[in-house]
């Protein structure tokens, strides 16, 4: 039995699939399995990771139908053996010490999950690569749920890939299926519980940005869930004492997302979804009036009441003029 489970959903990417698992099979920390899950890839993805299952016996390759990201997730979950897991995306890569680092901080901290910093990699030239900033610290799931600690560097937490798990702590929690934007889902899950969180500053995960990815195009559906997944995370707050800075905070943030997803809608059931996602802001906004807010919120609540996507056209730009005297 591996101490380490690696996880890479598979689908598409026969242009980046040998990079990336170049990457891992690379790892200075070699107590690994790797788990490749065709998730019914049309191209020769699949073909390529039988390839790598026949020259190293730590990959094992699961072919399945397609069923989307988190379906491919939780399937390698359900046949990792590791007393540790982690997600890799299949058309990034990794550092060649990211398994080894974040092992040895979770094992000396004994904490439920190590996250280090990633990179944004860019294919097009003309764009240059770029990471965030964090430190190396020790938090709880709380510290990074209800009190939004590191708030600005809010994609080291939602994201899924950039951590190492304790089985033991995450081996029941799946990813929610059929979502587009599962690891925000996720993050509703996970940090919620009473876990102990550590982080590396170093860049040891390489996120590529392609224009021609999931991420990298407009996406109504993707908006949807988005949402959907903010409006969840308000709702837990609004059911807690003393969150209501959050629940503001989180709102203003799903309104983004509600104003594109009205922008790209095009049939009756993406009208519908949309009206009951600016429905449910109505309710969550009605609840915000009833707390004790700062003025400058309770102000901008008025403007956004009346039409939540009025927060791009006139709330937005009234909060800033207040917040410049207040």
């Amino acid at each position: 039995m591996a101490e380490v489970s690696i996880i890479v959903p598979v689908y598409q990417v026969e242009k980046y699939i040998r990079q990336c698992v170049d990457s891992i099979l690379a790892q200075t920390f070699t107590d690994f399995e790797l788990i490749l899950v065709d998730d019914g890839s049309k191209d020769r993805s699949g073909e390529i990771c039988d390839e790598y299952a026949g020259m190293d016996e730590r990959v094992k390759v699961i072919h399945k139908e397609n069923g989307g990201l988190s379906d491919a997730r939780n399937r390698g979950m359900d046949q990792a053996t590791g007393k540790y897991f982690m997600f890799v995306d299949s058309d990034d890569y990794i550092a060649p010490t990211m398994v080894e680092s974040l092992y040895s901080r979770i094992l000396c901290e004994n904490a439920d999950i190590a996250a280090c910093n990633f990179l944004f990699a860019f294919d097009n030239a003309r764009e240059k690569n770029f990471s965030t900033e964090i430190k190396a610290e020790v938090l709880t799931g709380p510290d990074i749920f209800y009190y939004r600690k590191n708030e600005r560097n809010y994609g080291i937490w939602t994201v899924a890939w950039n951590k190492l798990y304790k089985r033991e702590t995450f081996g029941n929690v799946r990813f929610r299926f059929g979502k587009f934007h599962e690891d925000e889902f996720w993050a509703n899950d996970i940090y919620q519980m009473d876990i102990k969180v550590v982080t590396i500053p170093e860049c040891l995960y390489c996120y590529r940005q392609r224009g021609d990815s999931i991420m990298g195009k407009k996406n109504i559906a993707r908006d949807f869930d988005i949402v959907e997944a903010l409006q969840e995370r308000i709702y837990i707050y609004l059911q807690q004492q003393g969150y209501n800075d959050q629940a503001y905070k989180v709102m203003i943030f799903s309104l983004e997302y509600l104003e594109e997803s009205k922008r790209l809608v095009s049939n009756e059931r993406e009208k519908a979804r949309f009206v009951r996602a600016e429905q449910i802001t109505k309710d969550i906004i009605r609840q915000l009036e009833k707390r004790k807010l700062p003025i400058v919120q309770k102000l901008s609540l008025l403007f956004i009441e009346i039409n939540p996507c009025l927060i791009f056209s006139v709330g937005i730009r009234f909060r800033k003029i207040l917040e410049r005297f207040l």
